[in-house]
């Protein structure tokens, strides 16, 4: 595990650039919840849902999230032809993701369920979706109050090359502290 500071928006972008690097297949991708917005496909969002804590000692404490890997695809010529389409993004997210800590300080990523998705909308839609979910932890310290915080700031940057495009080229964080 790396030294660095671990949040839920490190863990989401960290699990979001290692699928796009690996699945060539995907043609858009974004830390959300849902598909809405992604028009091409095969698609991928990823989002941090929910959470628990451990009291590991006075002032640190064990954060466990849950991480939604959405997985979309869409396909004209029936069921039969998507399910044949997204049963190898499946396995493949689950492939690169299982046991990986990403270069973060968290424990390594664990798969714990997938399952179909797929609303009655998005099937008239001629998609299929699927949501596979793992689970992570990293430690959180209590702050000092006496100390700045100026190390939590953070700017999240999009850069969009294609105008009327909708998908971020390339995006950074910025740590203000720094």
């Amino acid at each position: 595990m790396s030294t660095a500071i671990t949040s839920c928006t490190d863990i989401e972008l960290a699990v979001l650039s290692e699928l796009t690097d690996r699945i060539d297949t995907l043609r858009a991708a974004a830390v959300q919840k849902s598909e809405i917005g992604l028009y091409q496909g095969p698609t991928v969002s990823v989002a941090i849902s929910d959470g628990a804590f451990e009291k590991v000692t006075q002032t640190v404490y064990r954060q466990k999230v849950i991480v939604n890997v959405l997985l979309t695809f869409k396909n004209e010529r029936g069921e039969e032809e998507r399910r044949k389409g997204i049963n190898p993004l499946v396995q493949g997210v689950i492939g690169y993701l299982m046991l990986r800590d990403l270069g973060l300080k968290m424990t390594p990523l664990t798969p714990r369920r997938f399952s179909e998705v797929t609303d009655d909308d998005d099937y008239e839609a001629r998609k299929i979706l699927y949501l596979v979910v793992f689970e992570t932890s990293f430690t959180i310290t209590k702050m000092n109050e006496e100390e700045p915080t100026s190390d939590l700031l953070r700017v999240g940057l999009n850069y969009y090359l294609k105008p009327g495009d909708d998908t971020a080229d390339a995006s950074d964080i910025i740590n203000l502290g720094d």
